[in-house]
């Protein structure tokens, strides 16, 4: 039987940025209090694994795989490096949304890259946390925290990955199976 990984294609941050979001994590977390702390209401991406998804590929044989890296080869040559600009954290409390993630401004070049991999209607986002559904229905509607902050920055795309992510207990790790550099803007 032939073996499986778990993939995707991601665009994946500088250390600079991790860092700061990872700061950023710290902050919210004092700012929700001690209660939420207490029920780890947020489960927080760990700051090696965050990116921003450009497509989830899933469960895929071995054999697949070099297929997948030439489809994806094809697509960065008519490509070039870019920058896509971040917005905001938040997470809409009125949807019930289960994320905390980072906006993006739409991007033509980053709509454009989306679509190659037959993305339609692509929104780019960074996710920071999940909320665990089953304790954030416990709080009582108005009692859930809002956030919502500014956080404006410029992402350098110079690459994009194909990435493994193997599930474990303690959450998912993910690993660069291979980069795709972009060419330079011209």
């Amino acid at each position: 039987m032939e073996k499986t990984k778990r993939l995707f294609i991601a665009i994946n941050l500088p250390i600079e940025l991790k860092r700061e979001l990872f700061e950023m994590k710290k902050e919210i977390n004092s700012q929700l209090g001690e209660e939420y702390a207490k029920v780890k209401v947020f489960k927080w991406v760990e700051m090696e694994n965050l990116h921003l998804t450009l497509k989830f590929i899933g469960e895929i044989g071995d054999g697949q795989i070099p297929k997948i890296i030439e489809n994806i080869e094809n697509i960065v040559k008519s490509q070039e490096s870019f920058e896509i600009k971040t917005e905001k954290i938040c997470y809409d409390n009125e949807k019930q949304c289960q994320l905390i993630w980072l906006t993006t401004e739409k991007s033509r070049n980053l709509e454009n890259l989306a679509k190659n991999f037959d993305e339609k209607n692509y929104s780019g986002h960074i996710t920071l946390a999940r909320i665990k559904k089953w304790v954030f229905k416990r709080i009582e509607p108005e009692e859930r925290p809002s956030i919502s902050r500014d956080f404006d920055k410029k992402i350098p795309v110079k690459s994009i990955e194909l990435m493994e992510s193997v599930l474990k207990k303690t959450g998912p790790d993910y690993k660069i199976i291979k980069s795709f550099n972009l060419p330079p803007h011209q």
